[in-house]
């Protein structure tokens, strides 16, 4: 999924994702927001393979105010936040901002945050155009959960001796003898955390500086962006009995010629990077026709390390130590052109896009397996869009499209490919095919849309994780996903409202071949198992939500208001193999939300919301991983899977005053 920031990429470089979590509280300052299945219009970042997000922080002009929000709940959790908007000062300048802090104990067990943010934007606005200058900064450290909890504990009715005997077969649990864990694992069920140091942390901060011109030029519309993002933080681990050989040591001799086997190291993986770039657009509305052009460039560069902090049996060896340094280096240039044509009148509308992008990326050092990292990877992509709008009246509508988007692959995707069989890593291609109807009338609206994705390379998850709990990937040389999405809202009563929405699909892989590791007294590993027809991981074929809004109560100063949402997932598989076994059950929630608010005459108001969360107390996991590996054959396979429980009801209240 492509997000973006007024324009400007948010996915990182690297690995493509999109971690909220250092921009603590970004949805205070959100003005508009557009989200779009699929392929979509030409974008900067990463190719919107599952879709885009479009975020706006430079919204309209506002009377001036200051906004306080303080709240509390569930797991010790608070929310301290203020903003202001001066409103339009002399000369065109206005200036806006906030600051937030949030903590949590968390659900699990451990599982803490401790995030806080600042944005500012100062803008000057004239007649023909305007510039802003926007900051957003955030830090985050979060106790690390990752690892997640075996499934067998969120099972009902299972016995602490069913646990000490699966825990007896797991290699993460020593086989039985990690006592500590186990004890803690049978005692908390599904809130226990794997991690016990108490820095198991990610702390990192990350800002963002954007400086945006809009400026309009005789019969044109210019747009320019200039654009800077730094982050810097480590992931601190204990780690138990490691080898020295891990580090590129050797064991330190003792006094009478023996040496340790192993030792405990407390180290820290690092990222210190920097992405910083630029976007023009020039928009020229003509007669029957606009045409939108436009091009981007950034370049990125992440410096990956690893320190050690302490060390049991090395005496000499000094804080700071690095034990692995690589550098990746990352070009984006992209242009395009959008052109949007009346056919017949405002009847018939032709859309049609074409985008050039190339990527480079390198990547070069030594990764923190203490293997040589050598990635030089030059993708040159064309991806074309061409869609009709067929208007029949103001309340009628007909589209349908069909677009060619290509991917590179991730960071990840370069260091965690298979070593057998000299297999190397592809981009992605997608051919998305969109076809829907829209109708809305004066109290109801309805919507259908079908849509095609067809792969070739596709990127999917395999169901494992890596070192640091990203998810491993490999291409799949045929796959596709389809289905049908149905939306609708109704008015049922003045102060009555229902929305809702469902998306059946089918979410399949031509072939997937799974890998199995056979451990036994010769270390062999084998491509063993052929899979035909299978669904994608984490892809399920039914989605649906309802919501009901209720106007309790407004009179011209107090307004009462109550929101009841039910979503549900359908199952899903954990990997690639359509196995019951290494699959998530659906799921169900139901979340209700109450607020009051007061307007005051002399200006500002109150409003208080109750939020209250999985009212049903529904018991589900909603991710996961699994892998199963062979000692002696494909008689003797054993599965272990691993899930993220949730909370089950839990609330939240918010105080907010606008004065």
């Amino acid at each position: 999924i492509n997000v973006t920031i007024n324009g400007v990429p948010l996915n990182d470089a690297e690995s493509q994702g999109v971690y909220w979590v250092d921009l603590p509280d970004l949805g205070a300052s959100v003005s508009g927001l557009q989200i779009q299945r699929g392929v979509g219009t030409s974008t900067v970042g990463p190719g919107a393979f599952g879709g885009s997000v479009a975020v706006n922080t430079l919204g309209d002009i506002v009377k001036p105010h200051v906004k306080a929000v303080l709240g509390m709940g569930s797991f010790n959790s608070y929310r301290q936040s203020v903003s202001w908007n001066t409103g339009m000062l002399g000369d065109g300048i206005s200036f806006d901002g906030r600051a937030s802090h949030i903590s949590s104990d968390g659900y699990i067990d451990r599982a803490s945050s401790e995030l806080s943010s600042l944005y500012t934007s100062l803008v000057k606005r004239w007649t023909s155009g305007k510039v802003s200058l926007t900051t957003m900064l955030g830090h985050e450290r979060t106790y690390q959960a990752w690892y997640g909890v075996p499934q067998i504990v969120t099972e009902e009715d299972i016995s602490d001796t069913e646990i000490q005997d699966w825990a007896a077969g797991s290699f993460e649990y020593g086989y039985g003898d990690d006592s500590q864990r186990i004890s803690d694992l049978i005692e908390n069920r599904r809130t226990h955390n794997y991690y016990n140091y108490e820095n198991e942390v990610d702390d990192y901060n990350q800002n963002h500086f954007q400086l945006h011109l809009e400026q309009n030029i005789g019969i044109a519309d210019l747009g320019v962006a200039l654009y800077t993002t730094t982050g810097a933080g480590y992931y601190e681990q204990f780690r138990a009995a490691d080898a020295f050989s891990d580090y590129d040591l050797i064991a330190p001799m003792y006094p009478d010629s023996s040496a340790p086997e192993t030792t405990n190291v407390i180290r820290r993986r690092w990222l210190d990077n920097r992405l910083w770039g630029s976007i023009v657009s020039l928009t020229i509305p003509l007669e029957e026709m606009t045409i939108v052009a436009g091009g981007a460039y950034s370049r990125y560069k992440g410096d990956h390390f690893g320190e050690i902090i302490w060390m049991e049996h090395a005496s000499d060896i000094l804080p700071g130590t690095n034990y692995y340094d690589n550098i990746g280096d990352k070009t984006d240039v992209s242009a395009f052109v959008r052109v949007k044509h009346d056919l017949v009148g405002d009847v018939l509308r032709l859309q049609a896009e074409a985008q050039v992008r190339s990527v480079l990326y390198t990547a070069d050092g030594v990764d923190a397996d203490l293997q040589n990292v050598l990635i030089n990877d030059d993708l040159l992509f064309f991806n074309p869009k061409i869609g009709v709008d067929y208007i029949v009246s103001s309340s009628t509508r007909g589209y349908a499209s069909v677009a060619i988007a290509n991917r590179e692959p991730a960071r990840s995707d370069y260091l965690d490919r298979p070593s057998w069989g000299g297999a190397s890593i592809q981009h992605e291609r997608l051919i998305d095919f969109d076809v829907g109807y829209r109708y809305v009338a004066k109290r109801w609206a309805a919507e259908i849309g079908l849509y095609h994705m067809d792969y070739k390379d596709q990127l999917i998850a395999t169901g494992m994780l890596n070192d640091v709990g990203s998810s491993v990937r490999v291409n799949v040389p045929s796959s596709f996903r389809q289905g049908v999405e149905l939306q609708a809202g109704v008015e049922l009563h003045s102060r009555v409202r229902w929305d809702g929405n469902v998306t059946v699909s089918l979410n399949k892989i031509s072939l997937f071949s799974e890998t199995l590791y056979d451990y036994n007294e010769n270390f062999e590993y084998e491509n063993l198992v052929n899979h035909v027809n299978t669904d994608i991981s984490f892809s399920p074929a039914f989605i649906a939500a309802s919501v009901f809004g209720y106007e309790v109560w407004s009179n011209d100063d107090v307004k009462i208001e109550c929101e009841l949402s039910t979503k549900y997932v359908g199952k899903q598989f954990l990997d690639n193999t359509s196995n019951d076994s290494r699959s998530l059950p659906g799921y169900i929630l139901n979340d209700c939300v109450l607020s009051v608010s007061n307007s005051f005459k002399r200006g500002g108001d109150l409003k208080l919301s109750i939020f209250a969360n999985n009212l049903l107390d529904h018991m589900y996991s909603a991710n996961g991983w699994t892998y199963s590996y062979l000692y002696g054959g494909m008689n003797a396979m054993t599965t272990e899977n691993y899930v993220y429980p949730q909370a089950g009801r839990h609330g939240f209240v918010n105080l907010t005053m606008t004065f």
